[in-house]
């Protein structure tokens, strides 16, 4: 047992009679996959719904739409591509046991796509919907090419159909968001001219189409072309919005292309991983050195993804969701395989473990196994603002998140406080796939 923050987490094995002789690394992974079948079990019992093909929540909540009866609650895109994602690495991890799983969701992600865009949108497609955005669509082609390549035995019929799908969104969309001008360059968030923001020039949108682009290559789809347009969007990205402290800012947005400086966690895991992969295509070492770079900051517990509320650095967690943190797992993880640093890799893996350890304590609700979404707890609800001020031995003000609670139309006049507590699919999948991916972590 380690004790950190106030807490104990039990890194290796919790039985005390374990054999000198396992290994306690072999002991974590076994755990964290469990954990993430478990939570992945969990997605599609507590949300998917078979009747109408699509992910749908009990009660109106964060990302779903109050729509006709069949689809009422229902998710929007994203988080439906963070569920597909848990199934696609749990059939990496056990291949052919998630396999049918995928097509089934992949065929219900069938309904938000659109011929006329060759686009995925944001909510069930209708006629006039345009509502697609381009960090969305990025990911719709990083989940099916990392299908096409999980099922390739289990499932080579539908694995080649995703690659297909893969493909077309790619470069019948995405390249399409590319702004070659360089004034200001990088690829737009949004395609519709009448939703806010669309314009903006974000690393969600780049720095997903980058990794679209490397995973693509992996998979042999114009290996060449993919894998220099893909430099192209990082070298871009880290050239515009790569701030002094190694970390990676959110967007350029109108007017005038002012930096929005916010530090979310995938802003950094996203193109980390996408520069391990140009590295895995080209051994190209300055590519590695910026991964690595990107790395040591993110582990930086001083630093702008780490909440800086605790005064005591070793009572830090990463600031913001689950499923923005199992992006930045994601990139911190193919780093910590990459590097010959073996001090780098160790504090990476020593990193991941604590606040994956972190979230398994703290984040799930031991009522019904579920994981909040918020990294902070003072943002959850009173019993977890008590936890985080006794571990802490500090005092805060609640800082509530409505998206932790009912949006049912009933309590929408009510403060945040006195709204019911719901747990929601993306966190959950978030929570899910951030545990197949520290399942993986190498033995540093």
């Amino acid at each position: 047992m380690l004790t950190v923050s106030g807490m104990s987490l039990s890194l290796g094995s919790r039985s005390e009679g374990r054999s000198k002789a396992t290994n306690p690394a072999q002991e974590r992974s076994k755990r964290y996959a469990a954990e993430g079948a478990r939570l992945t079990e969990a997605c599609m019992s507590e949300f998917w719904d078979s009747k109408s093909h699509m992910f749908r929540a009990p009660v109106l909540s964060s990302e779903t739409v109050s729509s006709d009866a069949l689809h009422d609650r229902g998710y929007t895109l994203w988080p439906s591509l963070i569920a597909i994602h848990t199934l696609i690495e749990g059939e990496k991890q056990h291949p052919g046991t998630y396999a049918s799983q995928i097509a089934e969701v992949y065929n219900g992600l069938g309904q938000y796509y659109s011929t006329d865009l060759s686009a995925y949108t944001s909510w069930v497609h209708f006629p006039g919907n345009t509502d697609a955005y381009y960090d969305d669509n990025s990911w719709v082609v990083i989940v099916l090419a990392e299908a096409a390549m999980a099922c390739r035995k289990s499932d080579p019929k539908n694995s080649a159909v995703y690659l297909n799908s893969a493909k077309s969104v790619m470069a019948n969309f995405i390249v399409k968001g590319y702004d070659d001008t360089g004034h200001p360059g990088g690829l737009r968030w949004g395609y519709d001219p009448s939703k806010a923001g669309v314009t903006d020039r974000g690393t969600s949108s780049t720095a997903g189409a980058a990794l679209a682009a490397m995973v693509l290559a992996q998979a042999g789809v114009d290996r060449e072309f993919y894998t220099k347009w893909g430099q192209k969007l990082l070298t871009w990205l880290t050239g515009n919005l790569l701030d002094k402290d190694g970390l990676i800012m959110d967007a350029l947005e109108e007017p005038g292309w002012k930096v929005r400086t916010v530090k979310w966690t995938y802003n950094t895991g996203v193109p980390m991983r996408a520069y391990v992969e140009h590295y895995r295509l080209t051994k190209n070492a300055d590519s590695l050195s910026m991964a690595s770079k990107l790395a040591r900051a993110a582990i930086d517990r001083s630093g702008g993804l780490f909440d800086q509320m605790p005064h005591d650095p070793g009572k830090r967690f990463y600031w913001d969701s689950t499923y923005f943190v199992q992006y930045l797992v994601d990139g911190l993880l193919q780093v910590a395989k990459a590097v010959t640093d073996k001090k780098l890799a160790s504090e990476i893996v020593n990193t991941v473990v604590l606040n994956a350890e972190y979230a398994m304590t703290s984040l799930k609700d031991p009522a019904d196994g579920l994981y909040w979404r918020n990294w902070r707890l003072y943002t959850i609800g009173e019993t977890q603002l008590n936890m985080w001020q006794k571990w802490t031995g500090q005092t805060a003000a609640a800082e509530f998140d409505a998206s932790e609670r009912s949006q049912e139309k009933q309590y929408q006049s009510l403060p945040v406080k006195d709204r019911p507590l719901v747990k929601t699919l993306l966190a959950n999948a978030g929570a899910a796939r951030l545990f197949w991916l520290a399942a993986r972590l190498p033995n540093a």
